[in-house]
């Protein structure tokens, strides 16, 4: 018994070493797990750690490209506006014949001769089956210059003695007598007034008050001044030409006496303005002691008129206009609306929406009156829409234009009947659904416009284009290209007064200087000098 019972001990303390034995193999294995675990998350954190810091450069990194990016968009769009508008500048409109007319750059930009005419060109110089044309020959107005000779000039002979008569040989020759100025000393004859009870005298509306200088060199000088002549070129002229020595100060102070005499002639011109049957008028920006003002001019068919103004508002047309109950030709400047007259919108400024859109299109720029198809300037697919836009309106305007100017001139009813006409056709024509942006945009205008587009069909005598205006504006350009404007208001005044006479003076047929002649009022009397410099007796 006591045997069974230790064996059973025995079996029991063999069980309990084995469980033990286990499990510390258990625990020795959990131990080395928990120990592998603890390295692996020593190893995860460790990993982690590092992702973060990944992740917090690559979200630095995200950022800096994001600003880099958002930098160089910004720069983008820069360098497309700055390619818009060098396109759209006047140097890289000019180089091409097909981008200069169509975006208006001025023939003094222009690089090349432009041609206007469809087919071959005529070629210069007489034409066949035309009557020569040549200069007159002129009168004589002074006693003829002989010509003698003393010897032979082939061998030397003395013996000439006697020309031969009739075997003379005539020529004209047309010269200026040397610029020699002349100066003149003005007696005042004074005379008692017993009614007065003082002395009196004569007066001289010619010639300033407190000046040197007579009318003719006044004159001279304000003419120099409208061909462009800066005051430092005109003092050198004056001097190299005249030996006539004058300050800067004193040539600006005879330019305007000579406008402020002017200024009477200067109203009747406005008043010819106002009363005309129809007119043209235009604008262009010019400074004034460096800031912005308005040149604008307004003509008709024997008048020129110009107004210098700080604004480019309603204010200029609708003063100058007021009381005008004609047709005025003008662009598409609203301004103008406010004229209660007639208008006709220049259709040379319509083509050039076209001929812009044309472009922005890829097709080659036409002119109003052409009878060319539209020509693609790159590749793709030809915008069918706009082109049959384009094309409708330049035939509608072409056919109004045609009818305008037969060589038969139409009745009133015809004209009123053509109005009609043309008025429906482009009235159905413009209301269409179009889907093209500029083709709706361009659309959209002549519809605000269709009463205007077809006034010189009405009427005769109202021109289809503004070409007189732009011409006229021409010279306003010219002074601000050589001075860059006028110094003072004053100045201003005086530079519209003289140039409204100058270039009405031209369409008269009438000499500018003759012109100032005139008011001048001069009598030819004894003691008094002319204006040709020369003392009269």
């Amino acid at each position: 018994m006591t045997d069974d019972k230790s064996s059973e001990d025995k079996e029991l303390i063999r069980k309990l070493e084995e469980e033990n034995a286990r499990l510390k193999r258990e625990l020795e294995k959990e131990y080395l797990e928990r120990k592998k675990l603890d390295i692996e998350k020593q190893t995860l954190d460790i990993e982690k750690k590092k992702l973060e810091k990944e992740k917090d450069d690559l979200k630095h990194e995200t950022e800096k490209l994001k600003h880099e990016t958002e930098k160089l968009k910004h720069e983008t769009e820069k360098l497309k506006r700055e390619i818009i508008s060098l396109k759209s500048s006047i140097p890289f409109l000019a180089a091409s014949e097909k981008t200069a007319e169509a975006c208006g750059v001025p023939t003094s930009k222009v690089f090349y001769r432009r041609n206007r005419q469809e087919g071959p060109k005529r070629p210069t110089g007489g034409q066949p089956g035309h009557p020569g044309h040549g200069r007159k020959r002129p009168t004589p107005n002074t006693p003829p210059m002989i010509i003698t000779l003393k010897e032979c000039p082939h061998c030397g002979n003395p013996n000439i003695i006697e020309p031969v008569d009739g075997a003379e040989q005539k020529r004209t020759m047309t010269d200026i007598p040397p610029p020699n100025h002349v100066v003149c000393e003005i007696i005042y004859l004074r005379y008692w007034c017993n009614k007065c009870e003082m002395m009196v005298r004569g007066d001289t509306p010619w010639l300033q008050a407190n000046e040197e200088f007579g009318p003719a060199v006044t004159s001279w000088i304000a003419y120099q001044r409208m061909l462009g002549l800066s005051v430092e070129k005109v003092q050198s002229n004056l001097l190299e030409t005249y030996a006539i020595a004058m300050s800067e100060g004193r040539i600006l102070k005879s330019e305007k006496w000579v406008a402020d005499l002017l200024k009477g002639d200067y109203e009747k011109i406005h008043e010819e303005i106002l009363k005309a049957r129809s007119a043209g008028a235009d604008e262009t920006q010019f400074r004034i002691n460096g800031m912005n003002g308005w040149l604008w001019v307004f003509t008709c068919v024997m008048s020129t008129y110009y107004k210098i103004a700080p604004t480019r508002g309603h204010e200029v047309p609708e003063e100058v206009l007021k009381g005008f109950n004609g047709d005025l030709t003008r662009d598409a400047w609203k301004p103008y609306d406010v004229v209660k007259s007639g208008h006709q919108l220049d259709l040379l400024h319509v083509n050039r929406w076209l001929e812009r859109a044309e472009i922005r299109h890829r097709i080659e720029p036409r002119s109003l009156l052409t009878s060319k198809m539209a020509k693609l300037n790159g590749p793709g697919r030809p915008p069918e829409e706009f082109i049959q836009f384009t094309d409708g309106i330049r035939a509608i305007l072409k056919q109004a234009v045609n009818f305008a100017e037969k060589k038969t001139k139409p009745t009133r009813l015809e004209r009123k009947i053509a109005y009609n006409s043309f008025v429906k056709k482009m009235k159905v024509f413009l209301v269409k659904e179009w889907t093209d942006n500029d083709v709706v945009r361009i659309a959209k205008e002549l519809r605000n416009r269709l009463g205007m587009l077809f006034t010189f069909v009405k009427k005769q005598g109202v021109d289809w284009h503004n070409n007189n205006a732009e011409r006229a504006i021409r010279q306003g350009v010219l002074h601000r290209k050589i001075s860059g404007g006028r110094r003072t208001w004053m100045g201003a005044r005086s530079l519209e007064i003289l140039l409204s006479v100058l270039e009405t003076s031209k369409k008269r047929g009438i000499r500018f200087r003759e012109w100032i002649r005139k008011s001048y009022d001069i009598a030819s009397t004894e003691n008094r000098i002319a204006l040709s410099g020369t003392s009269k007796t």
